[in-house]
């Protein structure tokens, strides 16, 4: 493959994330009055094993310390989550759902796996999405460049 037509390829696959979960977020934020930002929180939390830790949250979102701080400080406020301090260090902060955001997730996530579907699945035989799934995979674990 020259390297013009890998340039389109990575342009067409940035163009269509980002046009499919900008499409996603309006849909989450019409519906709940919440972003895929504050979803993919509160499902990150709800699919660790008890409180997580910030740091953790934060890796597992991809996005800096800052930028989780900022998420969960409007999530805390909402009450869908509840910061907890750590029993043997008083410095680490966890975080966790409470019962509303628990709640709010369910229904957030019957949404989203809905668009997911429509905007994914429903495009692809399962074939195709298998390729996509082996090739996305082996780009994950390949080592950096």
């Amino acid at each position: 493959m020259s390297n013009r037509s890998i340039v389109d390829t990575w342009e067409h696959l940035v163009r269509y994330h980002r046009t499919t979960t900008d499409a996603m977020d309006q849909h989450l934020r019409a519906t709940f009055g919440h972003s895929l930002e504050d979803y993919d929180v509160l499902h990150q939390i709800s699919v660790h094993d008890g409180p997580m830790r910030m740091g953790d949250l934060a890796e597992n979102l991809l996005v800096a310390n800052s930028s989780c701080n900022r998420i969960v400080g409007r999530l805390v406020a909402t009450g869908l989550i509840e910061r907890i301090r750590g029993d043997s260090d008083g410095r680490v902060v966890l975080v966790d759902l409470t019962r509303a955001g628990n709640s709010l997730r369910r229904r957030m996530a019957a949404l989203h796996i809905r668009d997911i579907e429509a905007r994914f699945g429903a495009l692809l035989s399962p074939a195709e999405a298998a390729d996509i799934d082996a090739i996305l995979r082996r780009l994950l674990d390949a080592p950096p460049a």
